[in-house]
């Protein structure tokens, strides 16, 4: 028998993603993102911009 911790466990991830370096889509700079969806750099997410949208 399962116990129930083993049932809720978040399932693998069909892919691994490597980190890259892109361009941010606001700034232009170049920076790490960890998968292909990150593509706006953490300095740009501070701004007021970014968090109004």
């Amino acid at each position: 028998m399962s116990s129930s911790s083993e049932k809720n466990q978040k399932p693998a991830p069909d892919r691994i993603y490597e980190a890259k370096k892109r361009p941010c889509l606001m700034c232009r700079d170049k920076f790490t993102s960890a998968w292909p969806g990150e593509r706006v750099c953490p300095k740009c997410k501070q701004t007021n911009l970014w968090r109004a949208a």
